[in-house]
């Protein structure tokens, strides 16, 4: 409305100023015949307001129909409407194949989802199939391998705790077997009743021989000295359970010799049944912790690889659904954005398909008119200073009223 009344009022003037307007713009006849239009209108009806009001009313719709059958001006005057929805529809075209990019990207990301799923589901089953250097096997042997080093290794502690303090602590007497030598349920309590270093000693043998057997593990992953260093530990280990046994073996050849008979030596233990015994009873059960545990290993690295590759799997899927999301927001506020682009070419089109009023040369007329309507009741009617201004000013409200319904109009 604002907008309108500045416009109209570039038209208003004072009767000088209207004098010399009207000189100015004596060589545009459409301005000159509604300016003398208004003012013989004025004259004839003493410039009463409603009479005013029925005027502006009649040359607008003169105006109006002008505008609807003049093609030429209708086709200037919606070449700005045409530009517009040209430039819409370019936008549009734009952010509907930026949407199609980001469905399509979409509909990867489900298909890389549902595969993630079904990785997930199969490695399983068919872990070569997913990682190339698993085997497929079942968790029963790994469990059935720890039933059987959980048993080993309790028989592992059980028998060098006691045969460590029989070879190196204990005395023995008549009344103690080999196998109470081996396998003494006391041996630890008496190790830690003679004291501390004989309890440290005893406690601590079996785990060199247990980490021996890990290192058996260790060095199978050796490609060049994996077959010696496993060899020499074998032999260390036999070593070793051979020095014990000699040490129990010639505690009960001294409790049972005769003064005739000769010292124990190597020759006698190498032939002495117990003796082996005893080393065996150690030594092989060693070596069956050692391939027991190694079997197991290799089971525990082929499970962790299936759930290595799981965990990298949901991550993978946790961040494709991050994305998903993403994109998703992104196709939600490109609807919306298409939805306002398309609701405005529309009225762009509601406006090219019905006609456009010119309103700007429609406030030219109007204003020569209501110059040419004010100056008749300056000029030519003769009454008081007082009734010619309430007129004006009814005039003026009629003027005001007529432009608020242009504005609604024409909004």
């Amino acid at each position: 409305m604002a907008s309108l009344k500045r416009l109209a009022s570039l038209k208003e003037t004072t009767p000088n100023e209207e004098k010399s307007e009207s000189t100015k713009q004596a060589s545009v006849t459409s301005d000159k015949r509604y300016y003398e239009e208004g003012y013989g209108a004025a004259k004839k009806a003493n410039g009463e307001s409603i009479n005013f009001k029925s005027c502006l009313d009649d040359i607008y719709e003169r105006f109006k129909d002008y505008c609807r059958n003049d093609e030429e001006q209708q086709k200037r005057l919606k070449e700005p409407f045409e530009n517009e929805k040209k430039r819409l529809r370019s936008i549009l075209n734009a952010r509907e194949a930026f949407k199609s990019i980001k469905e399509d990207e979409l509909k990867d990301l489900d298909v890389n989802i549902n595969e993630i799923d079904a990785n997930i589901a199969g490695v399983r089953n068919n872990p070569p199939k997913y990682i190339p250097d698993a085997a497929r096997k079942s968790r029963a042997p790994f469990y059935m391998g720890l039933i059987i080093i959980f048993n080993l290794t309790l028989y592992l502690l059980a028998f060098y705790i006691s045969a460590s303090y029989s070879a190196f602590f204990r005395v023995l007497d008549t009344s103690i077997t080999v196998i109470y030598a081996i396998l003494d349920p006391n041996a630890l309590i008496l190790a830690i009743n003679d004291g501390w270093l004989e309890a440290v000693f005893v406690c601590t043998i079996p785990f060199v021989f247990l980490g021996l057997g890990y290192l058996i593990h260790v060095f199978q992953k050796e490609r060049k000295n994996g077959i010696k260093m496993i060899v020499s530990l074998l032999i260390v280990t036999f070593i070793f359970d051979a020095i014990i046994a000699y040490q129990i073996e010639a505690k009960f050849y001294d409790l049972s010799k005769l003064i005739t008979d000769p010292p124990f030596n190597l020759q006698i233990a190498f032939f002495d049944v117990q003796f082996w015994a005893i080393i065996f009873a150690g030594f092989v059960v060693y070596i069956i912790w050692g391939l027991v545990f190694d079997f197991m290993m290799k089971e525990y690295e082929n499970i962790e690889k299936i759930n290595d590759y799981i965990d990298k799997q949901k991550k993978d899927k946790s961040n494709l659904i991050v994305r998903k999301n993403k994109i998703i927001n992104v196709l939600d506020d490109l609807k919306h954005e298409l939805d306002e682009i398309n609701k405005k070419i529309n009225d762009q089109q509601s406006v090219i398909d019905g006609f456009v009023f010119d309103d700007k040369r429609y406030l030219r007329y109007y204003a020569e008119f209501r110059n040419g309507w004010y100056m008749a009741i300056r000029s030519e009617l003769q009454i008081s200073k007082e009734n010619m201004d309430h007129i004006l000013d009814a005039c003026e409200i009629v003027c005001s009223r007529h432009l608020e319904k242009l504005e609604s109009n024409y909004r």
